[in-house]
């Protein structure tokens, strides 16, 4: 079964997201230890669409689905230009910390905890959505995931 709820687009709505996958895990029986990746893993994706998109006013949904051993998450956001988190670049960690350039560990972090990641854009809505997988038995994913250009939002 699938729950859904929508978010404003602001920082300080984190806690309410928190307490939304919590009442998910519990109602759902999914497995609570699986709920600190998942939400770190939201936090990341929803700061960074309330970040880098700050002309949107919309409301950001997202969806939680129970399935064998976890659970998929689905963010969406509307609205919005495109940005395929599965083809941001991983980061270099072994770089002395005065040669990196700031940003992109989150998502390099999230790939390293979820079993799969997903991106799909919707040219004609300005619809960007997000979708990761996080189970017991699942091995993360080492830098990837899948993008779909122009694959139909759903609402």
């Amino acid at each position: 079964m699938t729950v859904h709820r929508t978010f404003s687009r602001r920082i300080d709505a984190i806690q309410e997201i928190f307490a939304f996958t919590a009442e998910v895990f519990a109602r759902e029986g999914v497995d609570s230890g699986l709920l600190p990746s998942v939400d770190l893993t939201v936090e990341e994706l929803f700061t960074n669409m309330v970040k880098y998109s700050p002309s949107s006013s919309t409301t950001v949904r997202i969806d939680v689905t129970k399935v064998d051993g976890g659970v998929e998450v689905t963010l969406t956001d509307y609205d919005v230009e495109p940005f395929d988190v599965t083809r941001s670049p991983d980061v270099n960690v072994n770089l002395p910390i005065e040669q990196r350039k700031p940003g992109g560990l989150g998502l390099h972090l999230i790939r390293r905890l979820v079993d799969s990641v997903e991106y799909a854009y919707s040219t004609p809505s300005r619809q960007s959505r997000i979708t990761f997988r996080k189970t017991r038995a699942g091995s993360a994913v080492a830098g990837g995931g899948t993008s779909t250009e122009g694959a139909n939002a759903r609402d």
